[in-house]
């Protein structure tokens, strides 16, 4: 039987049962389905492992679920970034990073003279072509330098050593926090013994980590103007749903803080949006030459879009709100629509009435906004009589349910 290691081949598996502890939670043994009992209790040991003190459990109906409970506000660093520090590795893995390393370091060499100088040092004999491989590996990581000479590469550590000064630690402990990919951030204060002592954040989306992998990928597509193939997991639906598109842009939700990646599908020839957290993997496929016009053309039509979502018509929708404001004691109700209005216009009908009219390609995105002006609301009018005619029946049974 395989001995348990909290160390992990790949992110993939932790990062779904992580998501499922943190922003699902409250959940049993038996709630997971999809994998064996021992499957859920490694994943489970793993996550108490990263977590520590964060990792909680509660008994209900005679189960124990589990979840994570974290005062985002009150933390010197995310927790989860534990996961990304915990790749799982070989003996030889461990021998040739240091040997390698150490090697180098007296003079620049080729694959060859490294390899019978690492083998003569560890006492261990190693293939020409497991050290070539691990140097290019390096290479990629920045670790090494590469410089072919001839017909060989000659392979050299870097000249230049960073060096973190104190302001430099500052920038670093806020950005292990602030920033995108804030993983980096927390490796340099690991690797200068140092922590979070400076900052602290009020709306601190620390399930972000999780999809940084996906992200990198991601934004490496839109660097490139690359097609992707992606595999898309509904939460709510439970499907599964293989696709490719074009990544163009990151767009993040100010109310719940959610990531999506907007994408432009060539075979449904149309924009959509997914979420980053429902995205299971990427492969990076062939450039697009017409990456740039249809970056373009999203930009002119992100300016119409409230929420997330492109709609399902082509054209933009127009929708009318008639509100009852009491000019004499309620300007902060016309200031707030004017801020949170996002572009649409405001015009006044009568005493104490006025319209707001806004372009929009969903006019459903609106309608939590709207509800929040409940009370007020003299009238809607819109091309998309559906999301009207609900809003109104929604009114009605809300009346019904009050008994209003």
């Amino acid at each position: 039987m395989a001995e348990f290691s909290e160390l992990i081949k790949k992110f993939d598996k932790v990062r779904d049962y992580m998501r499922d502890f943190y922003i699902y939670g409250f959940k049993s043994r038996t709630d997971f389905t999809k994998k064996s009992s021992r499957t859920y209790d490694n994943e489970k040991r793993r996550c108490e492992s990263y977590m520590g003190k964060y990792m909680k459990w509660d008994y209900s109906s005679g189960n124990k679920s589990s979840f994570i409970s974290v005062d985002c506000g009150n933390i010197p660093m995310n927790p989860l970034y534990a996961a990304w520090k915990s790749k799982s590795f070989t003996a030889n893995d461990i021998m040739l990073h240091f040997y390698i390393l150490s090697a180098l370091d007296k003079e620049p060499m080729k694959v060859e003279e490294l390899t019978d100088r690492v083998s003569k040092d560890s006492e261990r004999t190693f293939e020409v072509q497991t050290v070539r491989n691990k140097c290019n590996e390096y290479f990629r990581l920045g670790l090494l330098n590469r410089e072919k000479v001839g017909k060989a590469f000659v392979y050299s550590l870097p000249e230049e050593e960073m060096v973190i000064t104190e302001d430099l630690l500052s920038a670093v402990k806020f950005f292990q926090g602030a920033a995108t990919f804030g993983e980096i951030g927390s490796y340099i204060l690991d690797n200068e013994k140092k922590e979070n002592d400076l900052f602290a954040f009020k709306h601190y989306y620390i399930a972000h980590t999780l999809e940084s992998g996906i992200l990198f990928d991601l934004l490496l597509a839109i660097r490139e103007g690359r097609l992707i193939v992606f595999k898309n997991h509904s939460e709510k639906s439970g499907q599964t749903v293989i696709g490719s598109g074009l990544p163009l842009k990151i767009i993040i939700s100010t109310t719940t803080g959610r990531r999506y990646v907007c994408m432009y599908m060539s075979q449904r020839k149309r924009f959509l949006t997914f979420r980053l957290d429902y995205l299971k993997s990427i492969t990076l496929g062939e450039p697009v030459g017409e990456a740039s016009k249809l970056k373009e053309k999203l930009n002119h039509r992100l300016d119409k879009m409230w929420g997330v979502s492109f709609g399902s018509h082509r054209q933009p929708e127009v929708i009318s709100m008639k509100l009852h404001v009491d000019e004499s004691r309620e300007q902060y109700i016309l200031d707030r629509i004017k801020r949170e209005g996002q572009g649409g216009n405001v015009t006044k009908v009568e005493e104490n009435t006025f319209l707001y009219t806004k372009e929009v390609l969903d006019t459903n995105d609106m309608i939590p906004w709207m509800r929040t002006f409940t009370g007020r609301i003299l009238g809607l009018e819109g091309t998309n009589e559906s999301v009207i005619n609900r809003f109104y029946e929604d009114m009605k049974e809300m009346a019904r349910m009050y008994e209003i």
